[in-house]
């Protein structure tokens, strides 16, 4: 009688334990890949935040340029704000007055202004008075903006003679829709009455001559430099 062939278990065969190694190192290197993928994750997530907290604690170019900006307000010169020479920037239709006191009253009035939109004026401010900014910001004028055209074209604003625009004669175009403009040439920033040295109701094109250290005021009418 025929013995029958004796089957060994599958687990004593050669193949099964080839293919387990196969299957442990496959597996190990899942494992080495899979923490080499956390650990990179892990260093962006960490340098991401390394960064974002660089971003909060620095301050942009912009922002560092806006330090000294000064918002619409009432403040107290010499408690608020220090005296001295700012630049006022009209962001829309503007108002600034500056007062003696802070009782509201219009004998209390040193001077005030209307700004268009988009204009300008400088001002000085001395202890102890009441400066009011309406639609408007400004700066001191050692950090000031620019407020010298690109194209040359001066116009709706003032401009520091020898440092926004050159001294010299120059041909003032009118520029209005109601046929008429106004200039002001002054020797400083007080808008007072006796700081003008020369102002005009421009109602056609005409010629000035404005030299070092003055302003001039321009409104509905325009210099090409």
């Amino acid at each position: 009688m025929a013995k029958d062939k004796v089957r060994k278990p599958f687990y004593k065969k050669w193949w099964f334990w080839l293919l387990a190694i196969i299957i442990v190192i496959a597996l190990t290197q899942c494992g080495d890949e899979e923490a080499n993928n956390n650990e990179t994750a892990n260093k962006k997530a960490q340098t991401d935040e390394t960064n974002n907290e660089r971003d909060k604690e620095a301050p942009t170019e912009k922002e560092g340029k806006n330090d000294s900006k000064i918002n619409a307000g009432v403040y107290k010169v010499g408690s608020d704000i220090p005296a001295g020479e700012y630049l006022v920037l009209a962001n829309g239709a503007g108002y600034i007055e500056s007062a003696s006191d802070s009782t509201g009253q219009l004998d209390s009035i040193i001077f005030n202004d209307n700004l268009v939109s988009g204009g300008h004026t400088y001002v000085t401010l001395n202890d102890g008075e009441y400066f009011k900014l309406q639609g408007t910001e400004m700066y001191p004028v050692d950090s000031a903006p620019s407020i010298i055209p690109e194209d040359g074209l001066y116009q709706n604003g003032m401009f520091k003679v020898g440092q926004d625009i050159p001294a010299g004669e120059y041909k003032v175009i009118l520029d209005s829709s109601i046929g008429m403009g106004y200039l002001e040439v002054s020797k400083n920033s007080r808008h007072q009455i006796d700081s003008i040295v020369t102002n005009e109701n421009v109602q056609s094109d005409m010629y000035i001559t404005i030299s070092d250290g003055q302003y001039i005021k321009l409104q509905d009418c325009q210099i090409q430099a």
